[in-house]
């Protein structure tokens, strides 16, 4: 199997082998990934980090040797904690990977911090929302998540819909009547996940809370709103703009 790693600051991976088709997610600095197809012009790749896979352009390919594969593995990553950093000559956005304790950075966590999830999504507010974007110049609902929880200590995937799969249940959005959060409140803890459900009951969405009435998410921005036993509730449009599904604690 051959193998590259993402040497530019962002790499976008499309849905298709096409520069028209969508955008499903990026490759941020350092992540590396396997090729599991090929055209002249494309690679389909498979992100070693959560198996995600979308084509990128052959021009941006980095193959990386087994040797060099092994090395990476064993050697210790520090993340991008900072929205941006400067390193190598290089802007890197948060979340992004280097192999040597630079400013900016932490070192990847094996045990999960509610506390640095939290910071993290703080850390980002006002990032403009971008389908498939997974930096600062973009980034959608689930990969703040995936970040923030990345640099917290936990490996989630990359979509809303796989992530509802981790952490432990808190409670179901049906179980919620009016009022109740109140009494639910002592339940909720900044860093659970709340999960939003469209009008086919699919997971769609994905926000972390900061209490039992705030939440941070990614729609048109990385933005705080009101968080209550509906769903999400936009001040300015005055609309809820979320239907809740579930929560969901990571550990």
């Amino acid at each position: 199997m051959r193998h590259g790693i993402c040497s530019l600051s962002v790499i976008p991976m499309r849905k298709e082998a096409s520069h028209e088709s969508e955008l499903v997610s990026e490759l941020l600095f350092n992540d590396i990934y396997e090729i599991i197809d090929e055209n002249q012009e494309w690679l389909k790749i498979r992100c070693l980090y959560d198996s995600y896979e979308g084509w990128i352009r052959k021009l941006q390919h980095n193959e990386l040797s087994q040797e060099k594969l092994n090395e990476y593995i064993s050697k210790d990553k520090y993340i991008i904690n900072s929205p941006v950093s400067y390193y190598n000559f290089k802007v890197l956005s948060f979340g992004s990977k280097i192999f040597e304790n630079k400013p900016n950075t932490i070192m990847l966590r094996n045990s999960f911090s509610p506390k640095i999830m939290v910071e993290s999504a703080i850390k980002l507010l006002d990032t403009p929302y971008r389908w498939g974007g997974k930096s600062i110049m973009g980034i959608d609902c689930s990969a703040l998540v995936q970040l923030c929880a990345k640099v917290a200590g936990f490996k989630l995937p990359r979509d809303a819909s796989q992530q509802v799969n981790h952490g432990d249940l808190v409670m179901y959005g049906n179980e919620i009547q009016a009022g109740d959060l109140v009494m639910y409140g002592n339940e909720i803890q900044a860093g659970d996940l709340a999960f939003f459900e469209n009008e086919n009951r699919k997971i769609t969405h994905v926000g972390i809370l900061l209490s039992n009435d705030k939440i941070i998410h990614a729609s048109g921005k990385v933005r705080i709103d009101t968080f209550d036993q509906t769903g999400i509730f936009n001040k300015e449009s005055k609309l809820h703009t979320h239907i809740l599904s579930v929560i969901k604690r990571l550990k």
